[in-house]
């Protein structure tokens, strides 16, 4: 699995008719539709520059987004200024959370977690959307803290390996995190 960060500062750079191509749903909130736009847009370019992959049809089976033809399979995340995306040759899910201040105690005796710190919490609220978004039970997780984030990837093949790679200006160089 490949795991792409990329740092959302220069989205209001992209030209809105461009972004409007890649927009998937509706969304009234200029910041998260900016957020959804840009994510699909990096999607298809690195389907294209790094997989070669040139039919990029994206369709839905109910919220998850999926390649038509099954080259690759993908999963999305964002949070504060970041978007995390995953490719897989499997089944796999994201997710990436910035650690702020909150009452985690609650939200965890809720979701049945057992939490003592709050980073304690991040890491399983992450492993749980990761799974949530892998729409199916995970074999394997994998875990990555980057600044003042918790990334978690999810995925169905137990010996699925994991490769990070965080944005540089246009480039992804290998963080090997």
């Amino acid at each position: 699995m490949d795991i792409f960060v990329i740092e959302i500062v220069d989205a209001d750079n992209v030209h809105m008719e461009l972004l409007k191509e890649f927009q998937k749903k509706e969304i009234s909130d200029p910041k998260k539709w900016n957020q959804h736009c840009l994510s699909y847009l990096m999607v298809d370019r690195i389907l294209r520059e790094f997989y070669h992959i040139e039919d990029r049809e994206v369709i839905f089976n109910g919220k998850k987004p999926f390649l038509k033809n099954r080259q690759k399979f993908f999963s999305i995340s964002h949070s504060g200024d970041f978007i995390a995306l995953a490719f897989s040759d499997y089944d796999c899910g994201i997710d990436i959370e910035k650690i702020k201040l909150r009452d985690f105690e609650e939200i965890s005796k809720r979701m049945g977690f057992n939490c003592n710190t709050l980073e304690d919490f991040y890491n399983e609220w992450t492993k749980y959307e990761a799974e949530y978004k892998l729409g199916k039970p995970a074999q394997k997780f994998k875990k990555i803290h980057f600044e003042d984030y918790i990334i978690t990837a999810s995925s169905v093949n137990i010996k699925e390996e994991f490769e990070i790679y965080i944005q540089s200006g246009n480039v992804f160089p290998n963080a090997n995190v």
